[in-house]
C-alpha cells in the first residue's frame, strides 16, 4: 500500500530556473584587438618602407657606397642596401630599394649609371660629387615591370628620344668634330645630337647617328647641307688674328652644322644619309628657307604664332603735356592686327596729331578706328608685309569656351608660358588666371593657342600682375 506524499511537501518540488541579466565582455578584451590591429599597421608601414627592390649590374662602382642615394630629377626616390661583386668577378652587382611611390621607375628601358664628376661634351656634370657622396641616377622605361637591369657605363646622351624625332644618318671621310653628345647646329642654335659614331660596315668611312628635335624636323629636306664645325676658325693677317667662334657646345665638344636652301622638298623619313662636308659654301650661309618650325609641347606640324612687338604712344593734356605709351603684342591675321584694345587705340585724352603707333619697328599709320571687339581686343587693317619679308603665316583659329590647356606665346625667341585647365577659370567671355602664375605687362598681347590641336584660341590681357585670356569669337 502507497502513501501520497502531500503536494506541499517541500522534498517534493523541482528546482526553478533562476533567470540573471548577461554580463557585459570585459574591457579588456579591447587590449589583445588593439595590439593586433597595431601591428598589422606597423607591419603595413614598414613594407611600404621597404619600397621596391630592384638590382642594377654595373661594370665599375666609381665610388658608390651602401646608403647612397637613388635620384630622379634630382630627388631622392631610394636608397642603396647593398653592393657586392658579380658572381664572374666582371662587374658589380647594386642592391637597391625604390620608395614605395617610385616603384613605377623599374620598368623595363629604365637606366641607371653612377654619378660623378666627369668633363663631357655637355660640359661639367657631377660637381655635386666632388665634395658629396656619389649616388646612382635612373631615367624611366614604359616596358613592363622589371627588378634587374644593367647599367650604363657613362650619362646617356640625351634623356629621351621622342617617337616623333627624326633619327638620319650622317657620312664622313673622318670623324673630325663627330663626337656622341656633340650637336647639331642650325643658325648657331641646337637643333639636335650625335648620338653614336663608328665605321661603316665596309670600313670605308666614319658614320654617325643623329637625332634631330621634332620642333626642328621640318628644317631637314633631301637637299640639306651638313658640315663640321669645329669650335673656332683662326685666320692671321695683316691686322692680326681674327677667330671665328661657331658656339660655346661647338667649342667644347665640335659638332655639326646645316642649312637648308628653299624649295627643298619634303621632310626626309628616319634613316634617311647625308653626307658631312669639311666647310660650308658661302651659298650655304645666305639660305633662308623660310619653314615653320614647331614646338615640342604642342602637335607635330602646327603652326606658331609670330606676334609682333608694338608701341603706342601719345601727348595729352592742354596747357600741361604728358606723354603716355603702351606694349603688348599684335598678331597678324587674315583680317588684319589682332591684339588688346589699348594697344591699338590711344587713351580718349590723346590728342590724335601726336599718337605713334609701332609694330615691328615700323610706323603703321592710324588712319582708321580698329575694329572693336568683345572682350578687350581689336583688329586693325595693316599691309601684309608688317613686321617680316613676304606674306606672313597664319595660325588657325577657333572658338573655345570650357578651360583647356594652353601655351602663351610672346616674344618668338622665349619659352612659352605654359597656362594648365587647372589654373583658368571662364568668367563673361573670358578665362581669368589664377594669381599663381607668374605675369607682367610684357606677356600682354601674347598668343594663346590650345595645346590639343595648335589652334589660336584668345589673346592674354594683362592687368598688373593679373591676367585674363580674352576669347576669339566669344
Amino acid at each position: 500500500m502507497s502513501h501520497l506524499m502531500p503536494d506541499n511537501d517541500p522534498t517534493t518540488r523541482l528546482p526553478e530556473a533562476v533567470v540573471r541579466p548577461m554580463r557585459r565582455p570585459s574591457a579588456y578584451w579591447l587590449i589583445p584587438i588593439a595590439a593586433a590591429l597595431l601591428a598589422g599597421w606597423l607591419g603595413y608601414q614598414a613594407w611600404l618602407r621597404r619600397g621596391t627592390v630592384i638590382m642594377v649590374q654595373l661594370e665599375q662602382g666609381y665610388g658608390l657606397q651602401p646608403g647612397a642615394d637613388v635620384r630622379y630629377r634630382g630627388i631622392v626616390v631610394g636608397q642603396i642596401r647593398k653592393i657586392e661583386l658579380s658572381k664572374d668577378l666582371d662587374g658589380i652587382v647594386v642592391t637597391a630599394a625604390l620608395h614605395s611611390r617610385a616603384g613605377e621607375l623599374a620598368r623595363g628601358g629604365a637606366r641607371f649609371w653612377v654619378v660623378r664628376p666627369q668633363l663631357g661634351p655637355g660640359g661639367v656634370a657631377g660637381l655635386e660629387t666632388l665634395v658629396g657622396p656619389r649616388y646612382l641616377a635612373v631615367l624611366p622605361g614604359d616596358g613592363p615591370t622589371q627588378r634587374e637591369f644593367i647599367g650604363l657605363g657613362e650619362p646617356p646622351i640625351i634623356d629621351a628620344i621622342d617617337a616623333r624625332d627624326l633619327e638620319i644618318v650622317l657620312q664622313a671621310q673622318r670623324r673630325g668634330s663627330l663626337r656622341p653628345g656633340a650637336p647639331i647646329l642650325y643658325r648657331q642654335i641646337p637643333v639636335g645630337t650625335i648620338l653614336s659614331v663608328g665605321l661603316t660596315g665596309d670600313s670605308g668611312a666614319v658614320e654617325a647617328r643623329a637625332c634631330i628635335q621634332r620642333p626642328y624636323a621640318q628644317l631637314v629636306r633631301p637637299e640639306t647641307r651638313f658640315w663640321n664645325v669645329s669650335g673656332f676658325a683662326a685666320q692671321v693677317g695683316l691686322k692680326g688674328v681674327a677667330l671665328e667662334v661657331e658656339s660655346g657646345d661647338a667649342l667644347l665638344a665640335g659638332g655639326v652644322a646645316l642649312a637648308t636652301p628653299p624649295g627643298a622638298g619634303e621632310v626626309v623619313r628616319n634613316g634617311h644619309r647625308f653626307t658631312i662636308e669639311s666647310e660650308p659654301k658661302d651659298e650655304w650661309l645666305a639660305w633662308q628657307p623660310l619653314v615653320a618650325v614647331g614646338s615640342s609641347l604642342l602637335p607635330p606640324n602646327a603652326v606658331l604664332p609670330k606676334p609682333l612687338r608694338a608701341v603706342i604712344g601719345w601727348k595729352q593734356g592742354r596747357w600741361l603735356k604728358s606723354e603716355r605709351s603702351r606694349r603688348g603684342w599684335v598678331l597678324p591675321t587674315e583680317e588684319g592686327l589682332l591684339g588688346p584694345l589699348d594697344l591699338l587705340r590711344p587713351g580718349e585724352k590723346a590728342q590724335q596729331d601726336t599718337v605713334v603707333l609701332e609694330v615691328a619697328g615700323r610706323v603703321i599709320p592710324l588712319t582708321s578706328e580698329p575694329k572693336h571687339m568683345q572682350g578687350g581686343l581689336a583688329v586693325l587693317d595693316f599691309s601684309a608685309d608688317v613686321g617680316a619679308p613676304g606674306s606672313p603665316t597664319f595660325v588657325p583659329q577657333r572658338t573655345a569656351h570650357e578651360p583647356e590647356d594652353c601655351l602663351a606665346i610672346a616674344d618668338p625667341a622665349a619659352t612659352p608660358l605654359p597656362l594648365a585647365a587647372a589654373h583658368l577659370t571662364f568668367k563673361d567671355g573670358s578665362w581669368l588666371i589664377d594669381r599663381s602664375i607668374p605675369l607682367d605687362e610684357n606677356w600682354h598681347g601674347a598668343a594663346v593657342v590650345a595645346r590639343s590641336d595648335g589652334k589660336l584660341v584668345g589673346i592674354l590681357l594683362v592687368e598688373g600682375h593679373a591676367g585674363r585670356v580674352a576669347l576669339l569669337g566669344s
